[in-house]
């Protein structure tokens, strides 16, 4: 049976989106994939040791204590990894599943520890879109270096943080089409592991269906956090030019923020506007059921919780064209607010959204248009259903891959190997060490020699050079460090094979055959005559570790 360790992180996002996916995901896995031995793992949970127990459902939960401040994330991490040994073992096939991005060093941990693990990451937001407000178009500009802004360096650190860890996880969840077309062209991640799997809930007999009757008062709802990257100060301003002219007419916030913040906004029309905080689910309902339009003009969205409630509960939805937000609007483009990329005029949006948000209020007909269209989106695309089979998919092509590493990685590990054999740290010949970097580039070598392609010709003729600097590097360690260079943990299969590998091959072979002459000096019982067999599928594991050893000269 395959251990599944849904990773959750103690965090304000665990309360509302990333949260509610995890719920989800424990529902539908726990209760309908019996082949996993489901499991949650909580760090830096508020515990003050370690401990395994089950929830209400029978789930069991490892939850880690959050460390005091002192010592580095990676450290923490090899702790975690420490005390899950008791519990999983190095050969065992297990699934980690992770939701938040700051866990990339624990993720190379986890590939280099257990050889049959499967790395699953759902992104769930991408940092620069909170900076930049989810435009796309800027972000492209700066990724690009076609921009002299000064945040251009802090968004293509974000960008490269990113990339790399989609690269190194073996399948990738996206909730929006429009992030898995992102990942495909701009971040250049293989399409084979990015999962489209949309946000999904399940079908209530007990919501209450949306009434289109006309109504005395008539409330405009809102559900979420309240954060700029939302479009608060605009729902308020664009509200503010319909409510001083219709008295019947009200908004809702539901959710935590700021609230000082946008009272103040909301000068000249406060007997207007409520702002309730978080409330139970009970509660909510009640507000659902009394909204005559929803809003949501967003900046940025991979798969709203918020809007498939109003999707369900079959409420007229006013949002943005933003991210992914804008194909929850498939239905009903004529409810969308656009966002100029290029040009955004914060008057001119305002005015766009009011325009809408009057247009849905006074037209019966477009509301329910809108509710019927809506309700069927969520029954074709954002249901628990539809998102449990496209998971079931997902789990099913993850097991029919190989557990190496997966191929987008080794650019990093390539430019880890040039970093050492640049700099030239003190290493003996141990597998994990200066004859696991040797294997590593040859292999890397012969791979790529299979390949077409001018990225991949490139690739081997700069490692093809890389690796003549690296057999003049072993050899001067041989030259200066005598048989000191072969400690005690030393095997000769892997140096075997590297060695017989390159005189067959004839590549630099003076050199290389100095340096069997220097080897065989010292004793070191390694000949071609003698080649045994040796595991090729393990150097890029080997090349992980030494990878993760973070050396410095």
């Amino acid at each position: 049976m395959t251990r599944y360790f849904l990773v959750n992180n103690a965090s304000r996002a665990a309360v509302y989106g990333i949260g509610t996916f995890i719920r989800h995901m424990t529902d539908y896995i726990y209760n309908n994939q019996p082949q996993y031995d489901f499991c949650i793992l909580d760090i830096y949970s508020d515990v003050k040791e370690f401990t395994v127990d089950e929830d209400e459902n029978g789930v069991s939960h490892y939850k880690v204590p959050s460390y005091n401040g002192y010592g580095t994330n990676f450290s923490y991490y090899r702790c975690i990894l420490f005390l899950l040994s008791s519990y999983i073992k190095d050969e065992e096939n297990v699934i980690f599943h992770f939701n938040f991005g700051q866990h990339y060093d624990f993720i190379r941990l986890i590939k280099e520890k257990y050889r049959f693990s499967r790395i699953l990451f759902t992104i769930h937001y991408f940092n620069w879109c909170f900076t930049l407000n989810g435009n796309l178009t800027r972000f492209r500009k700066l990724i690009n270096d076609n921009s002299d802004e000064p945040i251009k360096v802090n968004i293509q650190n974000e960008f490269n943080k990113g990339k790399r860890l989609y690269s190194l996880c073996d399948g990738v969840i996206v909730l929006s089409k429009f992030t898995y077309d992102l990942l495909r062209k701009d971040y250049g991640i293989d399409e084979s592991k990015i999962h489209l799997i949309y946000n999904g809930m399940k079908e209530d007999s007990n919501i209450v269906e949306y009434c289109n009757e006309d109504k005395d008062v008539k409330e405009i709802l809102y559900v979420g956090r309240l954060d700029e990257i939302k479009g608060i100060e605009y729902i308020i301003k664009a509200f503010k030019q319909i409510a001083l002219h219709d008295e019947n007419v009200r908004l809702l916030f539901v959710g935590d923020g700021n609230f000082s913040q946008y009272l103040t906004l909301c000068e000249g029309i406060w007997e207007k506007v409520t702002f309730t905080g978080k409330v139970e689910k009970e509660k909510l309902e009640q507000f659902y059921k009394r909204a005559t339009i929803g809003v949501q003009p967003s900046f940025h969205e991979q798969c709203s919780y918020s809007a498939i409630e109003m999707m369900a509960h079959g409420i007229p939805l006013i949002a943005t064209d933003s991210t992914g937000l804008g194909e929850m609007m498939d239905y009903t483009p004529e409810c969308m607010v656009h966002i100029d990329e290029e040009n955004f005029q914060p008057e001119e949006f305002v005015g766009q959204l009011a325009e809408k948000m009057k247009l849905l209020l006074s037209d019966r007909q477009l509301r329910g248009n809108s509710s019927r269209k809506l309700r069927q989106l969520f029954h074709e695309r954002y249901n628990l259903c539809c998102m449990g089979n496209a998971m079931r998919d997902m789990l099913s092509s993850c097991e029919l891959k190989d557990n190496s590493i997966s191929k987008d990685f080794l650019p990093y590990i390539d430019d880890e190997m040039i970093r050492l054999i640049n700099e030239r740290p003190v290493l003996d010949l141990d597998y994990v060490g200066l004859t696991g970097i040797g294997c590593y580039l040859w292999w890397r070598i012969e791979t790529l020699r299979s390949q077409d392609g001018k990225a991949c010709e490139s690739t081997l003729v700069m490692l093809q050079e890389y690796l003549i600097y690296y057999i003049d590097w072993m050899s001067d360690v041989l030259e200066n460090a005598g048989k000191d260079a072969f400690s005690s943990c030393f095997e000769p299969v892997p140096l075997n094979w590297l060695l017989s590998s390159l005189i067959d091959a004839g590549f630099y072979k003076t050199k290389v055959d100095s340096v069997m002459r220097l080897i065989l000096s010292f004793g070191i019982d390694i000949k071609i005559e003698n080649r045994e067999d040796f595991d090729v599928s393990e150097i890029s594991r080997t090349a992980l570790k030494i990878f993760n050893l973070n050396l410095q000269r």
